[in-house]
């Protein structure tokens, strides 16, 4: 016979087992929990940050972000390229484009090279423009208006014809890229046909306002002209454009070339220009214009400007 006693410590001990037991998997269902816990919370984590990097912006050069942005909306335009296209890949892309004379490039410089920011109304019809080698822009108690056409202003051939090898009637000839309303005097004597290149010394272009702008040098087909510092940039990328648009007729080189054999120098300062002067809003809403409602193509050194080293440097 079992003493009460011990019939009482036995059931202590039961409860105690019991009690033992019952805890035993619950600890364990916790700490579960837990490694549970702590192991969504680090992957909930490394996820937000993966996905913070990724979103993060990214520079192709060190001055890219320097550079006016292309609207997204025209990032289409090169969706068959990637990063780092190859000059014969960019050229699948811009070459193919539509022709307008050479006679009707004034009319479209009406709205391309117009000051959209002293002359904002898309229906004013004698707006201010932005010549360029000249001084007198940006204010309109000196701007050119549209209608001193061809006396107070005309059409500039960057890529000079006589270094091309082509006429105003090529395709070449009148490709709104390279031909931007100009100031007179410096279009015909002092930038002439002359190559791009800093000028150490030299002679003080004068515009049709008696402005300083420009310096030039040497023979009006192999001297020298270096534009004003807001002009640089733009003169260097419609030179990138027609090199690689018009490889039979356009080669830049690393000299000062006479006008023959379709090349123009200077390659190296006309890469230094492209980052001293960055594009600006002007530049790319001519871009965009030209794209929009005369030639359907872009020129892609002004959308991006870190292909100018990948392909030129």
């Amino acid at each position: 016979m079992v003493k009460k006693s011990s019939k009482k410590s036995i059931l202590i001990i039961t409860l105690g087992v019991l009690l033992l037991s019952s805890c035993g998997p619950s600890n364990s269902l916790n700490s579960g929990a837990a490694d549970s816990e702590s192991s969504s919370i680090t992957s909930q984590a490394t996820s937000e940050t993966t996905t913070e990097t990724s979103s993060s912006p990214s520079s192709e050069s060190t001055s890219e972000s320097n550079h006016y942005p292309m609207p997204a909306e025209y990032a289409i335009y090169y969706s068959s390229l990637g990063k780092s296209p190859t000059i014969s890949q960019l050229q699948s892309v811009v070459q193919k484009h539509t022709k307008i004379s050479y006679d009707s490039a004034a009319g479209a410089m009406k709205k391309t090279d117009r000051d959209w920011a002293l002359s904002p109304n898309p229906s004013d019809a004698n707006p201010y423009m932005r010549l360029i080698y000249a001084s007198y822009n940006f204010s309109t108690t000196t701007a050119t208006k549209f209608s001193t056409y061809p006396d107070g202003w005309d059409k500039e051939h960057i890529w000079a014809k006589s270094h091309g090898g082509f006429y105003t009637s090529d395709l070449s000839g009148c490709d709104l890229h390279h031909l931007r309303a100009s100031d007179k005097p410096n279009n015909n004597n002092h930038r002439n046909s002359r190559n791009f290149d800093e000028v150490a010394s030299g002679s003080v272009g004068k515009d049709a306002k008696n402005g300083n702008s420009g310096i030039y040098a040497g023979s009006s087909t192999s001297g020298q002209y270096e534009p004003l510092p807001q002009d640089k940039g733009d003169v260097a990328r419609a030179c990138f454009y027609m090199a690689t648009v018009y490889p039979s007729y356009c080669t830049l080189v690393n000299s000062l070339p006479d006008s023959k054999n379709n090349t123009l120098g200077r390659l190296s300062t006309l890469l230094q220009w492209h980052e001293l002067d960055p594009v600006d809003e002007f530049e790319m809403n001519r871009n965009n214009i030209i794209y929009e409602d005369y030639q359907d193509n872009r020129n892609p050194f002004i959308d991006h400007p870190e292909w100018v080293n990948s392909i030129f440097a």
